[in-house]
């Protein structure tokens, strides 16, 4: 039969789950236990959990170190009803236990989660989380990228959805050769809050890879989210005087409606406790205040003080069926002082000695019925957040009984701070004054001997503010030089080599986009030049406090595309940069277009500048038209990237005039002769007739 199931978080980072099979499963560093935990501050048995009537019950084994259930130590042997989702401490072990019902209605036993989407160059798959988690549990996913493309690409990571505060990526990017495959672990941790609703969260994993920025994969999934319970009660006063009201204040500090019945008891029951709501629903996170009054059956005539002890107790309707009880004195006092049969009754003398008798022993007896001071008691306590940016405040609440005085300590970025608070109050907004993991602990004091203390742990990142902003305004455009002025400010973040441990990077750049290392503040321009497939160029600007705290904050700003219309009546677009190169077709008929101007987006110019390549069909097919010819609209045509990728014309060439040849023959007949002559001399180039006079004297 399936009981549930029981996480394990270890210190060090790696979760356990186990599956409860068994109605009675004991828990140790021994080998006889059904789940043996072997480490150090965990005894050889330490605690056993048992499962009838539907119901979970833990029970510590009179261990060592004891057993903690949300920061309140279990008396050895105690039985106590597990409602689910919470917190059980043993040793450096942390323990969540999660029954069949919310398994079963969250399908957390079930989930099965993959997805895998391609592009053209990579891959993505997600797998998981595989399991629903209660409030303050981890769990994780595994987002695997693998680059099936031919050269090596850096990928970006980004998950939107869910609050930042549940999420940590351990890579937001990364680098990967041809068919190499890296992967990236996505840890999911809902605040152990009342807000923390449980229901299923739907989020995306966004993948986007450097050489093709525009394109990414979404791969959807969901995080099952489960009940935990919290409760906590005190009262206004502990010690009651007869006629005072009585205060019991209630907080629900879970995140699910929690239906209580309230009643009061006396060991005798000498005493009548009535309270103004006896039945009260409490929703996630509300706190209430239930009034009533205390009084003894019958009051006595004469007397002096008698004390007498009752307690209010809280029984929960819902499936856990949990009981708590706070404890309180009630002082009463006699109706007539106890000198007054003196001046009533002088002469009976045998009357008083017997009264005063009686009187001592009252007082004798109301010392005895004095209760001794017992250790106060931590019946709740928590931050409303453990991960925080440095100026945010964080509220601790706590539900405290039996104090004088109360401490806060706050450890962390090597200093201690000590916070003395009232013992009325029961929460307090603190404000850290630098970035790094804190250990803030309450101690409630009753006395030098008697005391208590609760403690939660909380980090705190560097704040920072980043705004991208095209110099000469309005949006960048593609392939066209620009400028974009970055203006940050981190709060902080760590001293680094005369700078802080700041860096920007950006998905059209190898490397960080500023040098390092950066101040705290400034303003830096950066040349861009968005790609033809850009949809939004994106900065993204690190910052890492003490004690390795990271935050990061993107900036993206709109692409759009370079716009010339038209101005001449016609034009021709040819295969390259000059009116000798072929022409390819004309961009517009003689008439004209039959509404409006023609536009069309250039890509590159040549290097003087006089012509522009476009597209000149849906196909993508590209020509050249004159600068001349067009109006361009939201760019200035000189800052369009400039190509040489064009057809080379061939230089023209003269051609070669045949030079006469001469061929000896026989000697013909002076006829013949003067024949062939005057035949010659028709092919032959003009020349002087000097010339020719000279040549035939020659002969």
């Amino acid at each position: 039969m399936f009981y549930g199931r029981v996480d394990v978080y270890w210190p060090d980072g790696p979760i356990e789950s186990y599956r409860l099979n068994k109605a009675v499963v004991a828990v140790g560093r021994s080998s006889g236990n059904d789940l043996v935990l072997d480490t150090t501050g965990i005894s050889r048995y330490h605690l056993k959990l048992t499962f009838n009537e539907y119901q979970a019950r833990l029970e510590d084994l009179d261990s060592a170190n004891g057993t903690y259930v949300d920061s309140v130590r279990l008396s050895p042997h105690e039985s106590y009803v597990l409602r689910g989702g919470e917190e059980i401490q043993i040793g450096g072990a942390r323990l969540i236990y999660h029954p069949p019902a919310a398994l079963d209605s969250s399908g957390a036993e079930e989930i099965t989660q993959r997805v895998v989407l391609a592009r053209t160059t990579y891959r993505v798959a997600l797998e998981g989380p595989d399991m629903a988690v209660a409030p303050g549990a981890h769990v994780q996913a595994l987002l695997k990228i693998e680059n099936t493309g031919e050269q090596a690409d850096r990928f970006f990571i980004e998950l939107d959805g869910l609050p930042k505060t549940w999420v940590r990526v351990d890579r937001t990017e990364m680098e990967l050769a041809a068919g190499e495959m890296g992967q990236a672990v996505v840890s999911f941790k809902p605040l152990r809050r009342s807000e923390t609703r449980p229901e299923d969260y739907p989020f995306v994993v966004r993948v986007r890879a450097k050489s093709t920025p525009a394109e990414t994969v979404d791969a959807p999934a969901v995080l099952t989210v489960l009940p935990f319970s919290g409760f906590g009660m005190a009262l206004g006063s502990e010690r009651l005087l007869h006629g005072e009201q009585l205060k019991v204040f209630l907080h629900n500090q879970g995140n699910a409606p929690l239906p209580i019945d309230l009643s009061g008891a006396d060991k005798g029951n000498a005493l009548i406790i009535e309270l103004s709501a006896p039945h009260v629903t409490l929703l996630p996170g509300e706190r209430q205040t239930v009034t009533g009054t205390v009084y003894g059956w019958r009051r006595k005539l004469f007397g002096a003080l008698s004390v007498r002890e009752f307690a209010v107790i809280a029984r929960s309707r819902d499936s856990a069926g949990f009981t708590a009880s706070v404890p309180g004195s009630f002082v009463e006092r006699g109706m007539l002082p106890g000198w007054l049969p003196v001046l009533l009754l002088p002469l009976l003398v045998i009357g008083v000695l017997a009264a005063a008798m009686v009187a001592l022993l009252v007082l004798d007896r109301a010392g005895e019925e004095t209760p001794v001071p017992a250790s106060p008691t931590i019946s709740a306590y928590a931050l409303s957040a453990n991960e925080i940016m440095l100026g945010e405040t964080v509220t601790v609440t706590w539900t405290v009984s039996g104090a004088r005085s109360l401490l806060l300590r706050v450890v962390g970025a090597g200093r201690e701070q000590r916070i003395a608070l009232p013992v009325d109050v029961s929460t307090y907004n603190l404000t850290l004054e630098a970035s790094g993991r804190y250990t803030v602990t309450l101690e409630a004091r009753r006395d030098e001997e008697n005391a208590i203390s609760a403690a939660d742990e909380i980090s705190v990142r560097p704040a920072m503010s980043l705004t991208a902003e095209v110099v000469d305004g309005g949006e960048l455009v593609r392939h066209v030089v620009q400028e974009v002025q970055l203006t940050w400010t981190v709060n902080g973040a760590q001293p680094y080599e005369g700078g802080y441990m700041i860096w920007a990077t950006s998905p059209d750049v190898a490397g960080n986009l500023l040098a390092a290392p950066m101040p705290l503040s400034g303003q830096q321009r950066v040349r861009v030049t968005p790609g033809g497939n850009q949809a939004e160029w994106l900065v993204t600007l690190y910052a890492q406090g003490h004690d390795g705290t990271n935050t990061s904050v993107t900036q993206k700003v709109p692409i759009g595309s370079p716009v010339c219309e038209l101005s001449a009546a016609q034009t021709t677009v040819r295969s390259g940069p000059g009116e000798h190169y072929p022409a390819i077709r004309a961009v517009q008929p003689l008439d004209g277009p039959a509404q409006g101007a023609l536009s069309y987006s250039p890509v590159a110019r040549d290097p003087s500048g006089a012509w522009l390549r476009v597209e000149i069909d849906a196909d993508g097919r590209l020509g050249w038209v004159p600068l001349a010819d067009f109006a361009c609209m939201n760019f200035d045509p000189q800052r369009l990237v400039t190509t040489t990728d064009y057809p080379v014309l061939p230089t023209p060439t003269a051609t070669p005039t045949p030079s006469p040849t001469y061929t000896p023959s026989p000697s013909p007949s002076p006829t013949a002769r003067l024949a062939t002559a005057t035949a010659t001399s028709s092919i032959l180039p003009t020349v002087p007739p000097s010339a020719t006079a000279t040549s035939v004297r020659g002969r």
